[in-house]
């Protein structure tokens, strides 16, 4: 029963989302976005569940597969919407809080207070794509500081819809608002793609992207800080492996914060869970 209802439980918040937010905005389509998203991650649980071994890894993979088309197709389509970083920067300087807005107050504001960067790992539409490209081999280290390009990028990101407001007195509600709004939307994530593939391979390293060039990790590592559910260990003592370290694909280094019997708080972490199922002795 209890195994059941984990399986169930992200289907189930999406339907209590869906009715909350179809009361409070009343809009059809959440009744399609968030039982959607709630039950692709029920499968990718299931998945977990049922199949043996390192196969696992791959029902957290299906999962946000799944949800991709969802995210980046459904909604924008449907309503001519931007879900990028700086088209929702964009409409809230001009005080229009439209579901571009929701989608990031949800996702990536307020709720990694509850669920860290779990959005990263499970959601994310760019991640999606990049989890599954065909890279094996050695990972190469991605020096420290070459990570802290992400700054550049999300300045950037909130630079330019700055700049066109307040310098070139750019008419958002005229100009922009579901006109051209699903043109920054697919050309934003042609130029993600366009990054990402290249850095993965050049890497070798499915999330170099995310730690190389994406401006979004870096807004929800506030919230992430002080996120409810973390990684943890178990009663059972790590045996130092590495196993965890070696999967993790944000290089966290999981082990020791196993082995010291602590949750891990390194806001990196994208609630992947890879490290639980290679652990050899359930110690995660």
């Amino acid at each position: 029963m209890k195994i059941t209802l984990r399986i169930l439980f992200p289907l189930m918040v999406g339907l209590i989302v869906a009715i909350i937010m179809n009361i409070t905005v009343g809009w059809w389509g959440f009744w399609v976005i968030f039982p959607w998203i709630g039950f692709s991650i029920s499968t990718g649980t299931l998945l977990r569940k049922i199949l043996k071994g390192h196969k696992k890894l791959i029902g957290r993979k299906i999962a946000i597969l799944m949800i991709l088309p969802c995210l980046l197709l459904f909604v924008p389509i449907v309503n001519h919407e931007n879900f990028q970083l700086g088209g929702v920067v964009l409409i809230v300087l001009v005080g229009f809080f439209g579901k571009g807005f929701i989608h990031y107050a949800i996702a990536k504001i307020f709720g990694p207070l509850i669920w860290g960067r779990g959005f990263c790992g499970w959601a994310c539409w760019t991640g999606a794509i990049l989890d599954w490209l065909p890279i094996t081999g050695k990972k190469k280290a991605i020096p420290e500081k070459a990570k802290n390009l992400r700054y550049i990028s999300l300045a950037i990101s909130l630079f330019i819809p700055l700049y066109l407001v307040f310098v070139m007195n750019y008419d958002v509600y005229q100009d922009y608002l579901y006109k051209k709004e699903i043109i920054w939307m697919f050309a934003g994530n042609a130029l993600y793609y366009a990054i990402g593939i290249p850095l993965a391979f050049i890497y070798k390293d499915k999330r170099a992207f995310c730690k190389l060039a994406c401006p979004v990790g870096l807004i929800m590592k506030v919230p992430a800080s002080v996120s409810i559910i973390k990684i943890k260990p178990k009663q059972n003592d790590c045996i130092e492996c590495g196993a965890c370290n070696k999967i993790c694909p944000m290089d966290i280094d999981v082990m020791s914060y196993i082995k010291n019997k602590k949750p891990i708080t390194n806001t990196e972490c994208i609630l992947c869970s890879s490290c639980r199922i290679v652990c050899p002795v359930n110690a995660i």
